[in-house]
């Protein structure tokens, strides 16, 4: 089973969507507090010693587990990718979808789970803020977006196996991984307005069930049911 179906059944979900395990309670602890107060008062704004005193735990303490301030940000952004699946395990997704005999309905599990996580309110927050400090600290930004690729070239590797086995005719994995992200994650983001306007559920699948639909039919899918060649209307 599918780490999305899993969580949609009730079950524990795979372990690459759960931030913390393996991680000291500690640790944990100061990045939820060092959350906040980035949220707060952004990330120039905001002093080691405010994230000490948000925490319960002396500055040294921060400082022993995270070097500093540059550092804590940086574990704040991974723990808040991975806990939407933005960071996720690679291998087992590609090993997932390139398995998958109902590549439709996977993809598609896929494209609603992380479409949700990204569009989550604290992780819309944290985008911004790292976005609003683009021109100070251009490094934050290149940290928010570094699992993108890595995410794409898994769905290339994908793709490319379920292509070798006549699923899917693909000329460029590259490209259709690209694609694929850019029709659902995208549209999601510019459909709400960059997470300024909350999306229903209806809206939410909507846009996964065209994007996925599409790009399944322009790239010949030859599964149970291909999906339509066609895209979400404007709200």
């Amino acid at each position: 089973m599918s780490p999305q179906r899993q969580a949609a059944a009730g079950d524990s979900p795979h372990p690459a969507h759960l931030p913390g395990r393996g991680q000291p309670a500690k640790e944990r602890a100061i990045i939820e507090a060092a959350t906040r107060v980035f949220l707060r008062h952004g990330y120039t704004d905001a002093s080691v010693d405010a994230i000490a005193a948000e925490a319960g735990v002396a500055k040294q303490t921060i400082y022993n587990h995270f070097g500093g301030k540059d550092q804590l940000f940086r574990s704040v952004i991974s723990r808040a990718q991975r806990e939407v699946g933005a960071n996720p395990d690679t291998s087992a997704l590609e090993e997932w979808l390139a398995t998958s005999d109902d590549l439709d309905a996977d993809l598609r599990a896929f494209g609603r789970e992380a479409v949700r996580g990204v569009l989550r309110e604290d992780i819309v927050a944290l985008r911004r803020l790292v976005i609003a400090e683009w021109d100070r600290h251009p490094e934050l930004l290149a940290e928010w977006a570094r699992p993108r690729p890595a995410l794409e070239q898994a769905l290339a590797r994908a793709i490319g196996r379920q292509a070798h086995r006549g699923v899917l005719d693909v000329p460029d994995v590259d490209l259709a991984a690209r694609q694929l992200t850019g029709v659902v994650f995208n549209e999601a983001t510019v459909r709400s307005f960059f997470g300024r306007r909350q999306l229903s559920g209806e809206e939410i699948d909507g846009i996964v069930d065209a994007g996925v639909g599409m790009w399944l039919r322009c790239y010949r899918y030859r599964g149970s049911q291909a999906g339509a060649c066609s895209v979400t209307p404007p709200a």
